[in-house]
């Protein structure tokens, strides 16, 4: 559904996010209606980013249980387009603590950040990957999980070294494609490159799934079992 739907937004840009935005509604992780509900704060206003948290949780959340997921500022301390991984790294960390400290964000059951980054592969050549960063609200274990890499042209490699964002530089590399702001939208450089098949939410959205794996296996990986993703499993 998510490639399907990055297909059908290729070429567009989607409207300014919000400083905050709600996917879904409900309470807390309370029972609610003989189900359960799971609140979730992203370190981000960003649309994709939003959204890609929603469809990662979602993926693991057990039949009947409902799930809130909103969007607030954090700073990631970090330059626009971080290089290498541990800048990027950095910078999905202090995005967590920075929405964690947030009046959402200390209420919420799980804090979830994405940072995007590039960094050079062993030929030399510039590659794009995301670290993403999970936290429970009472446990101080951080889930921390890298996406898949994928390779750059050299037309925005060249653009990158000028100092340019990435979606920046996926814009004005791919102008006559896409929309003005494509880059950071829905579709991103990965829609861009790949026509729409796989875009910046199912992009993101897989290794949310993967960064919560510690989580609904809590018993195993020896962290908190009160967590509300090991409760669910346990229903």
């Amino acid at each position: 559904q998510a490639c399907a739907q990055g297909a059908r937004s290729f070429a567009r840009s989607l409207p300014p996010s919000s400083a905050m935005a709600e996917a879904t509604g409900c309470g807390s992780s309370d029972a609610l209606d003989g189900g359960w509900c799971l609140s979730v704060v992203v370190a981000s206003a960003s649309r994709p980013k939003i959204e890609a948290a929603k469809a990662g949780f979602e993926r693991m959340l057990p039949e009947g249980a409902q799930l809130k997921v909103e969007g607030v500022e954090a700073a990631s301390g970090v330059s626009a387009q971080p290089m290498g991984g541990e800048e990027t790294r950095r910078g999905a960390l202090e995005r967590l603590a920075a929405a964690r400290a947030t009046a959402a964000g200390r209420e919420a059951d799980f804090v979830i950040a994405f940072e995007g980054g590039c960094e050079e592969d062993p030929s030399g050549r510039k590659v794009c990957f995301a670290v993403i960063c999970i936290q429970y609200r009472d446990d101080p274990y951080i889930s921390e999980v890298r996406s898949a890499t994928h390779s750059l042209p050299p037309g925005i490699e060249a653009l990158l070294a000028e100092g340019q964002e990435l979606g920046v530089a996926t814009d004005r590399f791919f102008s006559e494609r896409v929309t003005a702001g494509y880059g950071k939208s829905t579709g991103g450089t990965i829609g861009a490159l790949t026509g729409g098949v796989v875009d910046r939410v199912e992009y993101y959205a897989h290794p949310t799934s993967l960064a919560l794996v510690p989580f609904v296996n809590a018993d195993i990986y020896g962290i908190s079992g009160a967590n509300p993703l090991r409760r669910m499993a346990s229903v």
